[in-house]
């Protein structure tokens, strides 16, 4: 007698046996209590899931000689033939091989004829996607109004392919991948009766492999029984399916995290001399970085998800989750573009170079922090005027002919009255990075008033008051910073600054942008013909339409 694999020998028999589709099987059996039973139904979801073996039981329900019955008894005649699949009366139709229109004639034809020796005349349709759009639209109105003794069961992988007027003729069920613990206790109880000794590390990863289908569980299952016979270790189910040894990806880790590129393609070179394929060694590595990102990002009380423990143990906090975001990036665009066979190699070891160099990338918000402090620079640098406070006034010039009862007056504005006397003995020179230290401060203060104020540009300090302009299409920055509290937190920090108090200004230029206080006439004059001389560079434009920058100064 011919073997039979572990996929047909544990198909299951009763509703109780389906494994991990708790809806549907409660749905179909309260249908059956309650004599509700629609004429059809759609089966969808992914491979090994359960979908034929549900329009199997729901069949033997509704045709067993004690029923129908939501536990039917797989003792009778029909119950028995229906299992094997050679029931006269519940026909399996392969709709790949059966797509045509004339095949869709014959069950048309057929429909009209009573069940042979059951109540109930049943087609199971599987991959019914495939029948072509002749077939489907001659099936539509027998789909729709088939005789009282006719069931139709839909099953399919691919439901979007089918029409929606064949859909809405049908009760849909769709049939979820089945979790990781659910698979590990089939498998479990499996062995137990197979009498095989297997780790549950081992009905782990098998379960990984399976990616959700119970129907590929058990074939791997089969497979290394046949290969280990009554002991199954985690080395043979490396050694079987492919898989990489942990001690690799671990290591693969470590040197992401030394920066150590020499050692990460040693390790790339020994697992592809085994026979490993790219695809499967980027699909391990992406499986990995994704636990790190889950524990990441949620923490040690992760329930809902099944981790790899040694990895997340000894690498679970020396990636951020920026790093791991780029991590992902690359080795997803590896993956997409590993189909050339002479290029998977060189593909595969360019990503584990970039990798191993991650570290030197900031995050998105280093980067533009930074920008916007080598701006602020760059401005502060150019700016013709410099925040200065002086203590007392510049003594009068003389001229040659000048004698001594002729010393020029100092002009009105110099005059120190005694209330601004005292006030400017208190107030100290700032250098020209003034303006760049009112910022730090605002920002350490306040970051939302720093972000405000970061788009402004001083223009001059006078009669203790400091002004900032805004480009026109900034009214916004102005009005919030022209609030109680944003302004106290701007005058407060420039007070530091200048060892005094000093009252701030928020205008907008006139020009749309906000001009250098001390620009002279022909700075400003000239200045245009040289900043759109920059500008008209297709590279410069780019760079200041992605940052919404402007030109401050342009060297030769």
């Amino acid at each position: 007698m011919s073997y039979v694999v572990l996929a047909r020998r544990y198909r299951p028999q009763t509703f109780e046996d389906i494994v991990g589709q708790v809806p549907i099987v409660t749905t179909l059996r309260n249908a059956i209590r309650t004599n509700r039973v629609a004429h059809a139904y759609l089966l969808a979801g992914p491979r090994g899931v359960g979908k034929t073996s549900m329009a199997r039981i729901l069949s033997k329900a509704l045709n067993c000689q004690h029923g129908p019955t939501e536990t039917p008894c797989n003792v009778c005649d029909i119950c028995r033939h229906i299992s094997d699949g050679t029931d006269i009366d519940v026909l399996e139709i392969d709709g790949a091989s059966n797509r045509g229109i004339d095949e869709v004639r014959n069950i048309r034809q057929n429909v009209g004829y009573a069940a042979s020796r059951s109540r109930y005349k049943i087609y199971i349709i599987d991959e019914v996607h495939m029948l072509t759009r002749e077939a489907f639209n001659a099936l539509l109105k027998t789909l729709e109004e088939p005789p009282p003794h006719v069931k139709f069961l839909f099953a399919t992988t691919s439901a979007s392919r089918l029409p929606e007027t064949v859909q809405s003729r049908c009760q849909r069920f769709d049939f979820k991948n089945i979790s990781l613990l659910d698979i590990e206790k089939r498998l479990s109880d499996i062995c137990n009766t197979e009498g095989v000794q297997i780790e549950p590390s081992v009905l782990h990863a098998i379960a990984r492999y399976a990616r959700g289908g119970l129907r590929d569980s058990q074939s791997v299952l089969d497979q290394l029984i046949a290969f280990c016979r009554t002991k199954i270790t985690l080395e043979d189910v490396n050694f079987v399916l492919g898989c990489i040894e942990e001690d690799k990806i671990l290591g693969l880790f470590e040197a992401f995290l030394q920066d150590d590129a020499a050692s990460a393609l040693k390790i790339v070179n020994d697992v592809l001399s085994e026979g490993k394929t790219c695809g499967e060694f980027v699909d391990q590595l992406l499986a990995g970085v994704r636990d790190l990102l889950v524990f990441s990002s949620c923490g040690k009380d992760v329930e809902w998800a099944t981790l790899n423990a040694s990895l997340v143990q000894r690498y679970g906090k020396a990636f951020s989750c920026d790093t791991l975001l780029y991590m992902i990036q690359i080795l997803s665009d590896t993956r997409a573009r590993t189909t050339d066979f002479l290029l998977q190699r060189i593909l595969l070891e360019t990503a584990i170079i970039k990798l191993c160099r991650m570290e030197s990338i900031g995050s998105l918000g280093e980067i533009v922090e930074g920008i916007a402090a080598l701006e602020n620079k760059l401005a502060a640098m150019d700016n013709g005027s410099t925040l200065r406070i002086r203590e007392t006034p510049p003594p009068p010039q003389k001229t040659k002919e000048a004698v001594p009862s002729q010393i020029c007056e100092p002009p009105v504005e110099m005059i120190k009255t005694p209330e601004i006397a005292a006030k400017n003995e208190k107030q100290t020179t700032i250098d020209g990075s003034a303006w760049d230290k009112i910022l730090l401060i605002v920002k350490n203060k306040k970051k939302s008033t720093w972000s405000l104020l970061r788009e402004g540009r001083f223009s001059g300090f006078k009669d203790g008051e400091i002004t900032v302009e805004f480009p026109a299409n900034c009214a916004f920055h102005r009005e919030r910073l022209n609030q109680p509290e944003e302004k106290k937190i701007v005058e407060e920090s420039v007070g530091e600054v200048a060892q005094g108090n000093v009252r701030c200004k928020f205008a907008l230029s006139r020009n749309g942008e906000a001009r250098k206080a001390e620009e002279t006439p022909d700075a400003v004059s000239s200045a245009p013909q040289t900043v759109n001389a920059g500008a008209s560079e297709p590279a410069v434009k780019r760079t200041l339409e992605m940052f919404n920058g402007h030109i401050v100064r342009v060297n030769k």
